[in-house]
């Protein structure tokens, strides 16, 4: 009789962790991010946890066409506390989680739209969809985030644009 072979995760190709992509638009130096090589499967998580870097907030607004009033908005800071922020300070867990969160929606709506114009258009339009709401204006809760990754996912497949 054949011996069982037995399953050894070492052996199975690197695949990169779905918040990789997301990280590596937020910090524009991949050393920030990770420590070791491949990155850590939770390395999201740990950043979150830690607090993203101030260097985030920067590189989002340069990024993308959100204003710093909305950035502040999302994170549920003033705009004030924002423009407070040194250049070696991090978020608190709460603003990291929704400045990923938001990354995460924008970068998505990159890979669908093709396009930085595009998604900078459709983020702050109204949308009929979603209440004939902006996009950008929801990703301050949870469930706004929800319903704004759940249009993205029907525009991916087609069924709204």
């Amino acid at each position: 009789m054949k011996e069982p072979e037995i399953f050894n995760v070492e052996s199975l190709p690197y695949e990169m962790p779905e918040g990789d992509e997301v990280l590596k638009f937020l910090l524009r130096e991949p050393e920030i991010v990770y420590n070791t090589n491949p990155p850590a499967r939770d390395a999201a998580i740990e950043h979150i946890r830690d607090g993203i870097p101030k260097l985030a907030i920067d590189t989002v607004l340069e990024k993308t066409n959100i204003s710093r009033t909305q950035l502040s908005n999302i994170l549920h800071i003033s705009t004030r506390q924002l423009n407070r922020y040194e250049k070696d300070d991090r978020l608190s867990p709460e603003q990291s989680n929704f400045l990923y969160e938001f990354t995460r929606i924008y970068t998505r709506g990159l890979d669908i739209f093709g396009d930085a114009a595009t998604i900078n258009n459709w983020i702050s339009r109204p949308n009929l969809a979603i209440g004939n709401v902006a996009p950008v204006d929801l990703l301050d809760t949870g469930e706004g985030l929800r319903l704004v990754n759940n249009l993205l996912t029907s525009i991916e497949y087609g069924f709204y644009s």
